[in-house]
């Protein structure tokens, strides 16, 4: 009689791959149904900024269509009420000679020869043009905030 000798190595190998194959695919289903429905893997394209709507600007910052003129005291003929400041971007809400304010953006033309040059954090800068030295700072009134008693 005659006796075939097997080896037991590739028997153990198949069964080391399977068992590999086997805990990858639980792992990954694992990690797949633990992640979060609402992302994905789609790249976000990066916009520019999007508009500001001055209407709602002015509305936010308490300016209506019959509003009065502004009660805070400035030196000229420009007076500036409110800021939003969005990097190089912005709005900035000025009363001219006493009338109601207005929203205007940067590049948006405040007056015949003066344009809204750029905008900062509590400032608001004219000029005659987006190009030329700012030839007019406005500046909000300072906040007065109460002193605590200690």
């Amino acid at each position: 009689m005659q006796t075939l000798v097997h080896s037991v190595w590739p028997v153990r190998l198949f069964t080391f791959v399977l068992a590999a194959l086997a805990a990858g695919s639980a792992n990954f289903w694992v990690l797949k149904w633990q992640a979060s429905p609402g992302l994905s893997d789609t790249p976000i394209a990066l916009t520019s900024p999007q508009n500001i709507d001055t209407a709602k600007l002015a509305q936010l910052l308490g300016v209506s269509a019959t509003a009065a003129a502004p009660t805070a005291s400035g030196p000229g003929k420009y007076q500036l009420l409110g800021v939003i400041a969005q990097g190089t971007l912005g709005s900035a809400l000025i009363a001219i000679d006493g009338k109601p304010a207005k929203p205007y953006r940067v590049g948006q033309h405040v007056s015949d020869n003066l344009m809204l040059h750029s905008v900062a954090k509590r400032s608001a800068a004219l000029s005659s043009g987006l190009q030329g030295n700012p030839s007019i700072t406005l500046e909000l009134p300072s906040l007065n905030v109460p002193k605590t008693a200690k």
